[in-house]
């Protein structure tokens, strides 16, 4: 697991934070994560994407459009697990995550020709905002281009 954050250790007592590590939600296979993680998750990957939008596509460490798709279903996995939670505590997990959130709005621009959609071949039937949404520059706009 990775170190979790001063932000989300601030914002729960020690009862509250094993609560939350004990609410866990099945990846695939017997991988379990809990809210926590999916949140850093989830974080990282924006991040990791953002950065990314700076470097040339023939950087061989940038994410592509494939990486863009299992962000996307991270962030379905996180939206599960916060589902999970009573109330009060997942409202205060959703504060931390709309940092992540907005951060992923910012650079990212309405996606209407569904190109993610495509690349994950999934339906858009009950996808929720983050699957609209595609980076507006940098390599992987690059490669949704050929779509």
């Amino acid at each position: 697991m990775h170190e979790i954050p001063p932000e989300i250790k601030g914002m729960f007592i020690e009862a509250e934070m094993a609560e939350i590590e004990a609410t866990s939600i099945t990846l695939g296979g017997n991988t379990r994560r809990n809210p926590i993680e999916l949140a850093i998750a989830w974080e990282n990957s924006v991040k990791k994407i953002d950065a990314d939008r700076g470097l040339p596509s023939s950087d061989r460490s940038v994410w592509s459009e494939h990486d863009l798709a299992g962000t996307l279903f991270l962030r379905d996995h996180l939206e599960k697990a916060l589902q999970q939670l009573p109330p009060s505590l997942r409202e205060r997990m959703e504060r931390y995550v709309a940092e992540a959130d907005g951060l992923f709005r910012s650079y990212t621009v309405e996606d209407p020709e569904h190109r993610m959609l495509r690349v994950a071949d999934v339906g858009a039937q009950g996808r929720k905002w983050w699957w609209s949404r595609i980076p507006g520059s940098g390599p992987i706009a690059e490669d949704l281009a050929r779509y």
